[in-house]
C-alpha cells in the first residue's frame, strides 16, 4: 500500500541524482552520436527522447527530498515542537495490536503509517510541529490543501491513546485522478497526555481555516515557478534563435534540444506556479471565510 510518508529521504536523494546524472549522459551520448553520423538515428532519438523527462523531473525532486532531510533534522532537534514524546516498547505492542483491528475494518481506516515489523526496544519518538509530524523515523506534512491533506483530527481511545487524521490522498491515474480515503494514526505515550491534547487542538484549529500554519509554503513555489518558467523559456528562445530550421527540417541538434528541454521545463515551471497560486489561494481563502464567520457571530 502506498504511504505518503517520507522515509530515508537520503537514499531518495541519491537515488534522484543517479537518475539525473544517467538521463543527462544518455542525452549526451544521443547528442554525440548525431555528429558522429552526421544525422539523427532511431537510437540517438531514443536515447535523448527517453532521458529528456527524467533528467528535468530528478533533479526537483531530489531538490524537494533534500528539503525532507533538513526538515527531519529540524523536527529531531524538536525546533518549534508542540508536542514531542516517547512511546515505549510495551505501550507499541498495545497500539499494534489495536492498529491491526482497526486497518481490518477496510481500505479507508489503513493506517497511513507503517509500523516497523521489529518494534525497537527503546520504543519511538513522535514530534509534532506546525505543519508536520515525526513518526520514529517516518516523516508527514500535515496540511489542509495539496496531494495529500487532512480534513480532521481527534483523539481515537484504546488501550493506546492514538491521535487520528482522516486524511485525503489524490494520485493521477490513466482517467484523471483518485481520491483515496484514509486515516493517519500516530501513538501517544500514556505520559504525555496534555501534550497531545495540545497537539489535537492545534491541528482542529488549523482544519477549521483559523489559522494557516506555513504561510509561506505556496509562496516560495509560486517564487520558483515565476523564476523558473522565464528562464527556461529564455533557454527555449534561443535554442530556436541558433538554430531556426532545424526543428522545422526535423534533425536533432543541440538548438533544437534547447528549445525541447527549455519548453518542458518552462511548462514544468508555469504548472508549478499555477498550481501553487490555487492551493495558496484557497488555503488563504478558508482561513479568511474564518475569520469572516467568527466577526458575524461576535456581533
Amino acid at each position: 500500500m502506498f504511504s505518503a510518508g517520507i522515509r530515508n529521504p537520503q537514499r531518495s536523494v541519491m537515488i534522484c541524482l543517479a537518475v539525473t546524472v544517467i538521463a543527462w549522459a544518455s542525452i549526451a551520448w544521443g547528442v554525440y552520436e548525431m555528429h558522429a553520423t552526421g544525422e539523427e538515428t532511431p537510437g540517438s532519438g531514443l536515447k535523448i527522447g527517453l532521458a529528456l523527462l527524467p533528467a528535468i523531473l530528478a533533479p526537483l525532486l531530489a531538490v524537494n527530498f533534500w528539503r525532507g532531510i533538513r526538515v527531519i533534522a529540524s523536527l529531531r532537534r524538536g525546533t518549534n515542537a508542540i508536542g514531542r514524546w516517547t512511546v515505549t516498547a510495551a505501550e507499541l505492542a498495545e497500539f499494534a495490536a489495536s492498529n491491526k483491528a482497526r486497518n481490518a475494518l477496510g481500505i479507508e481506516h489503513h493506517n497511513e503509517w507503517h509500523m516497523p515489523r521489529d518494534l525497537p526496544a527503546a520504543g519511538i519518538e513522535v514530534t509534532f510541529a506546525p505543519d508536520r509530524v515525526l513518526v520514529g523515523d517516518t516523516y508527514f506534512a500535515l496540511s489542509t490543501t495539496g496531494l495529500f491533506r487532512f480534513t480532521n483530527v481527534w483523539m481515537l481511545a484504546g488501550t493506546t491513546l492514538a491521535i487520528a487524521f482522516r486524511t485525503l490522498l489524490t494520485l493521477a491515474n490513466r482517467f484523471g485522478a483518485r481520491v483515496t480515503l484514509g486515516e493517519l494514526r500516530i501513538p501517544v505515550s500514556r505520559l504525555a497526555g496534555a501534550e497531545a491534547a495540545r497537539a489535537v487542538t492545534y491541528f482542529e484549529e488549523m482544519s477549521a481555516g483559523k489559522m494557516i500554519a506555513n504561510p509561506n509554503f505556496y509562496r516560495t513555489r509560486l517564487r520558483v515557478g515565476l523564476i523558473g518558467a522565464p528562464t527556461f523559456l529564455a533557454i527555449a528562445a534561443l535554442g530556436f534563435v541558433l538554430g531556426p530550421n532545424d526543428m522545422s527540417e526535423g534533425s536533432m541538434s543541440i538548438s533544437s534540444l534547447m528549445v525541447i528541454i527549455g519548453l518542458v521545463a518552462g511548462i514544468t515551471m508555469l504548472i508549478l506556479a499555477l498550481a501553487a497560486k490555487l492551493l495558496g489561494r484557497v488555503q488563504s481563502g478558508r482561513a479568511a471565510e474564518r475569520q469572516r464567520l467568527r466577526r458575524i457571530l461576535r456581533k
